[in-house]
């Protein structure tokens, strides 16, 4: 063979073959980006590769080719209705380990626990890992030992996802409240009980009750769920009575709201014919029960214009408003702030026993903290000081004042309301025929009805005649010459010695204006994590106000 004819071509080979296959040129001839599909940043894209795949990815489509790796069916896409019906967990499956029986797993379901509590004595509504005094925490623990929750989720309620529809602070009672959770809805019950929730029960003390529990679909959240909540508050009629001639408070007034002694007349006549307080004896201090001065107040019976007075000024809460000066830690231009009240009714006032009650009831969209006792507190600061309804709207503005709270012993939730989800809960079929279970508390009516005026309206009244609640909390205004309540007069503005900062100093500006230390913190300056932020108190902040959780409560975890 000549040197001109050239090297003898060598026999085709199997690998010669797979290299063509894979877009080569040959065992010695392949290209940087070519074969099996190169690195950098043309990886993929030249050659033979596969565009977007790693080896792995591709070895598994040539085996899908060759029949190795069957192609997985697609998920079915879950609707409302099979969520509903989907079980969590395996039913009453007997498992075996090292030969004993395990105990059967019973399937838990979401579930809705409508209750009822006199709030008397507790810290508030919501379940807390390192407070026992809640309701939540007494009601979690009774479901836990009549079997609804099992015992490897009683140990942390966040297993369950508790969650409630209002958040009521300590001593806040409730007719009816709703707490959502999976919970295992058919244990075994003992004999002597008629349901499960007679089971239930029969762990709680007699001033929490559950009244029923129903299954609900999947997506039920108690707080989210929840269209509107329906409060009342119950004030004995004194404490539409002005204060004293004699008080600082009324000093105050004669001072900075000229009048105001004539629009409240009737009520002053009243409190000014009060008998003197005698001089206690050398060393003792003064006893306000020796002239009788409660029991002469329980007597009167406010009159048909101061009630009009008082109504009005409830009234102008109605609508959609800024609430930042009825809540605590929200500035003015916070978007939260924003609520909407849908009805408010004062109701004529009736008399039980010694004392003569007012009730207010508010229907509301939602509402934040404190804001309900604040709102009452406003409404009846403003009857008894001849303030006109007219002030109400000036304290949506941007001006921050102080505004007391109310005390939470009249303060009652009626219910929480499920409208749309009920609405939307009628809409889908059931496959069994039957009619889904709404959200509703109107066949536990009756029962509702009896606790609340033995547990809550009674209790309500003894411990008013027994501790006379109301009258300190007014007598500790009346007994004051602060300047902070300059903005109760007969013009209805809000003048500059009344503005306060707020009472975190990140807003610390008059009438809730940002400061240079909030500014600098939008900037990326300000507290660094993990350091405290300094905080001056209002005059009115108790041992809950100085528990409360920043976090939580700008997370809205406060809110009803």
């Amino acid at each position: 063979m000549s040197d001109a004819e050239g090297p003898a071509k060598r026999p085709r080979t199997e690998e010669d073959s797979m290299n063509d296959a894979r877009g080569s040129r040959g065992p010695n001839t392949r290209g940087k980006f070519q074969g099996r599909g190169g690195r950098g940043k043309s990886y993929g894209q030249r050659g033979g590769g596969y565009k977007g795949q790693n080896r792995g990815e591709r070895m598994k489509d040539k085996g899908r080719d060759r029949g190795r790796f069957p192609t997985k069916p697609a998920k079915k896409e879950m609707n409302e209705e099979d969520m509903m019906n989907a079980e969590t967990e395996t039913i009453k499956k007997v498992e075996v380990e090292d030969g004993e029986p395990k105990e059967k797993r019973l399937p838990k379901k979401r579930a809705a626990v409508l209750v009822g509590y006199c709030g008397t004595g507790y810290h508030g509504m919501q379940i807390q890992p390192h407070d026992p005094l809640t309701i939540e925490g007494d009601i979690f623990a009774a479901l836990a030992k009549a079997g609804a929750v099992s015992p490897e989720n009683a140990v942390d309620h966040k297993k369950v996802d508790v969650q409630r529809s209002a958040r009521t602070d300590a001593g806040v009672h409730a007719a009816g409240n709703c707490i959502s959770l999976k919970m295992i809805l058919d244990p075994p019950v003992p004999p002597e009980f008629p349901d499960l929730t007679a089971y239930v029960n029969s762990f709680l003390p007699a001033q929490i009750r559950m009244w029923g529990f129903v299954r609900a679909m999947k997506s039920f959240q108690a707080r989210t769920a929840c269209d509107s909540r329906v409060y009342e508050y119950l004030l004995p009629s004194y404490c539409l009575l002005p204060p004293a001639s004699s008080d600082p408070f009324a000093q105050v007034l004669d001072e900075t709201s000229p009048g105001w002694r004539d629009i409240v007349k009737s009520g002053l006549e009243f409190v000014d014919a009060a008998p003197p307080m005698e001089e206690p004896a050398e060393g003792e201090d003064y006893d306000p029960k020796q002239r009788g001065e409660f029991e002469r107040r329980r007597g009167w019976r406010v009159d048909e214009d101061t009630l009009k007075r008082f109504d009005d000024l409830i009234q102008q809460y109605k609508g959609t408003h800024n609430f930042h000066n009825y809540t605590v830690y929200k500035p003015f231009n916070d978007l939260s702030v924003k609520r909407y009240m849908i009805r408010l009714d004062v109701r004529p006032p009736a008399v039980y026993g010694e004392i003569e009650w007012i009730s207010v009831q508010i229907h509301g969209q939602s509402f934040m903290l404190h804001q309900i006792r604040k709102m009452i507190s406003m409404a009846i600061l403003a009857c008894r000081s001849g303030t006109p309804p007219s002030l109400l709207p000036e304290t949506f503005g941007p001006k921050r004042i102080h505004i007391p709270k109310a005390p939470p012993l009249g303060l009652l939730l009626e219910q929480p309301q499920f409208k749309v989800y009920n609405e939307r809960t009628r809409s889908i079929p059931n496959p069994d025929g039957e009619p889904r279970e709404l959200v509703d508390f109107k066949k536990h009516a009756d029962e509702m009805h009896a606790f609340k005026v033995k547990w809550i309206y009674d209790a309500l009244r003894q411990t008013e005649l027994e501790t006379n609640t109301y009258h300190k909390w007014l007598k500790q205004i009346d007994h004051g010459s602060s300047r902070d309540f300059t903005y109760l007069n007969t013009r209805g503005v809000i003048p500059d010695e009344a503005l306060q900062n707020l009472t975190s100093k990140k807003y610390g500006g008059p009438g809730g204006q940002p400061n240079k230390r909030a500014r600098a913190g939008e900037e990326g300056e300000g507290v660094g994590e993990g350091e405290e932020e300094e905080v001056d108190e209002l005059d009115d902040s108790d041992d809950e106000d100085r528990a409360i959780d920043r976090k939580a409560l700008q997370k809205g975890e406060f809110d009803s």
